[in-house]
């Protein structure tokens, strides 16, 4: 994609390009919405693995977000599967993840975002206090969150600034430009035809998934047939954090499908690459505007 600068005042482009992607996102019913609700099934590939399974998203605006998944080894019966909820409520965020199944063999699936930010352990290796992990969770779910609002409402909490026109074979695009909570670019891109919204891209550490147990252990059959023992799962772990934090990829939500519930267009189909390489795809099955929700939704569950 070729992006090139347009002669407009950036001010006014800016401004223009906002007023026509929230026209053509509802208007007025638009700016009434404050709930939105998304579920159905998605696909992901993580490494040499399928996964599939369900996302179920609430996003409350302007600072609430849940996020839940229901997932399991493609095509694998009787597998492992894990259910993973996230959620913000404003000022605090939490995750809880339920492991169920594993070949009889009792395998279950972690997800790590790598050492440094949400990872086991920052810079040189040394761990992460309980704050330190605190203060990465909040800050990956509000950046989470800006990232749907910016998809959905065209809403940002940073002013957008002119991020020109990007030319592809299928068309242009009008790229508004904001940051995230970790100052790195944000950039929504708008059909000029329909002044739909196309694609959200953001720079993110990509996750890593290990599995313990199981036949093969982690990642399949290891050395002689055995599982990985938990000293090796220790050093593997230890491994990365030597590593120190892993460089941001680029990562993009592609929007699609559009169709009109309750008055706002919203996108049906989502899919995320990875460095221009899809990674997942997300069909939405069923939208609700403004559907009654619980503050408990947001809170932690006790143990």
């Amino acid at each position: 994609v070729e992006i090139n600068q347009g002669p407009l005042s950036a001010q006014d482009r800016v401004a223009e390009v906002v007023a026509q992607v929230k026209t053509a996102l509802g208007g007025d019913k638009l700016a009434s919405v404050k709930v939105v609700s998304a579920e159905g099934p998605f696909r992901r590939s993580m490494g040499q693995r399928d996964m599939e399974g369900t996302i179920s998203l609430v996003v409350v605006r302007p600072d609430k977000l849940r996020r839940t998944e229901e997932m399991s080894m493609g095509g694998m019966v009787g597998g492992p599967a894990v259910e993973r909820t996230s959620a913000f409520n404003g000022t605090e965020a939490w995750d809880d993840v339920q492991n169920r199944g594993g070949m009889g063999g009792g395998m279950r699936l972690g997800m790590r975002a790598g050492p440094g930010p949400g990872g086991p352990g920052g810079p040189g290796g040394s761990p992460l206090t309980e704050e330190q992990i605190d203060q990465q969770r909040v800050r990956r779910l509000k950046m989470e969150l800006q990232r749907w609002t910016v998809a959905l409402f065209a809403d940002s909490a940073q002013p957008f600034t002119d991020g020109g026109v990007a030319e592809s074979p299928n068309g242009k695009a009008d790229v508004l430009e904001t940051r995230d909570e970790a100052g790195r670019p944000v950039r929504l891109f708008v059909d000029q035809a329909t002044h739909l919204p196309l694609m959200v891209q953001y720079m993110e550490v990509r996750p890593r998934v290990m599995m313990r147990g199981g036949p093969g252990g982690p990642g399949g059959p290891v050395a002689g047939g055995d599982r990985p023992t938990e000293e090796q799962m220790r050093q593997r772990v230890e491994e990365m954090r030597r590593q120190g934090p892993p460089d941001p990829s680029q990562f993009a939500l592609h929007l699609s499908d559009y169709k009109k519930v309750d008055g706002v267009m919203l996108p049906h189909r989502i899919g995320v690459s990875v460095e221009v390489k899809p990674s997942e795809e997300w069909t939405i099955e069923k939208f609700k505007v403004n559907p009654s929700i619980k503050a408990s939704d947001f809170e932690k569950p006790k143990p």
